[in-house]
């Protein structure tokens, strides 16, 4: 886990500073290159936090905020708190685990970080994505990392009984 004064990070991070798995930021520096380890082991690999962050930049992967239309957007309302504009949003529904057991849901993205106060640990919450159906979620794991760079990452995880699609009619926050 990095901080936000830490000048590496691994490769784990830069997925997340991209919104994504590691196994996509691993398959990007295979292919295109252009990012040096400057330490750790071949198995987890440090690079200079800067350099990634324009390693992502370059590739076109770095959420950031700018004019309006420029970067995907979604709105997340928090029961009794603030509402956010999130850049470079996802809403996952991972596959059940292969043994079974209660699936989870979770919805990541890029918040500024002058934000007003989040409900932590736990938030209920309303995600509003254009092109989406609005998304409910209740009772969720809140996570924010600071990256050190202009944007903090947030990310709501919850099981999957705990979050359903609902009409703009049914609404209430």
């Amino acid at each position: 886990m990095t901080h936000p004064n830490e000048t590496e990070v691994t490769l784990a991070t830069i997925a997340r500073m991209a919104g994504v798995g590691r196994a996509a930021a691993a398959n990007w520096l295979r292919r295109h290159g252009g990012l040096e380890a400057t330490g750790g082991t071949s198995e987890s690999p440090l690079f200079p936090r800067a350099a990634a962050e324009q390693w992502l930049r370059d590739l076109d992967k770095f959420p950031a905020p700018g004019p309006a239309g420029t970067r995907p957007t979604a709105t997340v309302t928090f029961t009794g708190g603030p509402t956010l504009t999130v850049y470079g949003p996802e809403l996952r529904r991972p596959a059940l685990p292969a043994g079974g057991g209660v699936g989870y849901e979770e919805f990541g993205g890029f918040i500024r970080p002058d934000r007003p106060g989040i409900p932590w640990p736990r938030a209920s919450a309303l995600i509003e994505q254009p092109g989406s159906v609005p998304y409910e979620v209740t009772d969720a794991h809140v996570d924010i990392s600071s990256h050190g760079g202009p944007m903090e990452w947030l990310m709501l995880t919850w099981p999957a009984a705990r979050g359903k699609a609902v009409t703009e009619a049914a609404v209430i926050i």
